[in-house]
């Protein structure tokens, strides 16, 4: 299985169902034909989450495939031309709504760039595309700021202080502006379009840049085949991290789960299933340090970390410290593969119904947890294994103990 990381568009990866959700699935299937140009190999890489499986690895015959699998009624899908490429949004990365439909693909190559890009059959893609033309000059303005932004910051340091602060902030200015423009126009698209499932794109794509009222609000106004979509659950999902809301949070939550949400008050209410099958109540650790590293098996970044928490976990012998890895994955066999595949240490528990990931309101992965003796949190968001920062910080948490 490739490994993907998870960038700014966490959602997209984070594929686990949430058994508590009042969502009805409806799996069907879809088809899509693939005939591509240039390809400097035959194997391709379609990521989407669906109902079986997480990706599919194609190899062509003379530039042509065809992908069947099931999703539950539309979903983004990322089609990698290049399985060497981590990076979600590079130019070599197809992003396209799928449906249970019969869909046609059609690109080609030039430098390592997907260009001409054709998709047929898809008609939220066609939706997608539609609002993408009609919004051409904000997207275009604000990604033009947005590379002048990453360019200027990268000559800081060549440059005079005040003259780089008061370009910075021109450009930064201009960037949130339109911005702002370009969030009204979803929130807009939202209003007037609630039945359709790029609507539901929508709101997921941009859900980190609106206040959660907002997107309670919205999420309100979509029709209940859109809640039900992939997309509907993606930003459940997300909703159930940023909201305190216990009512909203009841009308979407099947009551047994709710109970068993509402009733963790602190890391010590919280039960989670081992590798064994059976519960570990995180009560079993109290009074030690507890590093809680949420992962899946899916996110590159959690892997690269593994083998700096078998290291950190050996500096720590013989101290109060534990390293509780808690997985998200939407599969007991995925998770329990993934620990002997990549040699997780520590101890290994399953967030089947993604109670602890919403406690702690985990948006994205790879996340480090710091829990004091007490059961309070020392640090909501860590340093990674691989940042020796990570050890400086835990080595000053068990020196201040000792000296009270």
């Amino acid at each position: 299985m490739k490994l993907f990381p998870c960038f700014l568009f966490t959602i997209f990866c984070s594929t686990q169902i949430f058994a508590q959700f009042k969502i009805k699935d409806s799996c069907a299937n879809f088809t899509i034909k693939i005939d591509a140009k240039n390809l400097a190999s035959d194997t391709i890489v379609l990521l989407y989450p669906d109902c079986d499986e997480r990706h599919d690895t194609i190899i062509l015959s003379n530039g042509k495939a065809t992908i069947t699998g099931k999703i539950n009624r539309a979903t983004e899908a990322m089609l990698f031309t290049n399985i060497k490429n981590r990076w979600m949004d590079a130019p070599s990365v197809i992003r396209f709504i799928i449906e249970p439909a019969d869909m046609m693909l059609t690109f080609e190559m030039v430098n390592d760039s997907a260009t001409d890009v054709v998709i047929n059959g898809s008609h939220s893609q066609k939706q997608k595309e539609a609002w993408q033309r009609n919004n051409s000059s904000l997207l275009n303005l604000r990604d033009k700021y947005s590379d002048e932004l990453t360019q200027i910051s990268r000559e800081k340091q060549k440059t005079d202080q005040r003259e780089f602060e008061k370009k910075f902030q021109s450009l930064d200015n201009k960037f949130n502006a339109l911005t702002e423009l370009l969030l009204q126009e979803v929130l807009k698209y939202i209003k007037t379009n609630p039945d359709s499932y790029f609507s539901g794109y929508l709101l997921a794509h941009y859900i980190r840049s609106y206040p959660t009222d907002t997107l309670k609000t919205y999420f309100s106004y979509l029709d209940s085949k859109v809640i039900n979509s992939q997309f509907g659950k993606n930003i459940l999902r997300e909703l159930f991290k940023l909201t305190d809301d216990w009512a909203f949070r009841k009308e979407f939550t099947d009551s047994a789960n709710f109970e068993e949400l509402k009733k963790i008050k602190t890391i010590y209410d919280a039960s989670l299933t081992n590798t064994k099958g059976t519960k570990t109540s995180f009560s079993d650790f109290k009074g030690e340090f507890i590093l809680i590293d949420f992962w899946a098996s899916w996110c590159g970044p959690c892997i690269k970390n593994a083998p700096y928490l078998e290291k950190l976990i050996t500096e720590m012998k013989n101290k109060p410290f534990k390293v509780i890895s808690v997985s998200i994955d939407d599969k007991v066999d995925t998770w329990k593969k993934a620990i002997n595949k990549y040699g997780f240490p520590g101890i290994h528990l399953f967030d089947e119904k993604g109670m602890l990931s919403t406690f702690y309101k985990v948006l994205g992965i790879p996340r480090y947890v710091i829990i004091n003796p007490d059961g309070t949190v020392a640090n909501m968001d860590a340093p990674q294994p691989i940042d020796p920062q990570l050890k400086i910080v835990l080595d000053d948490l068990l020196n201040k103990r000792k000296v009270r």
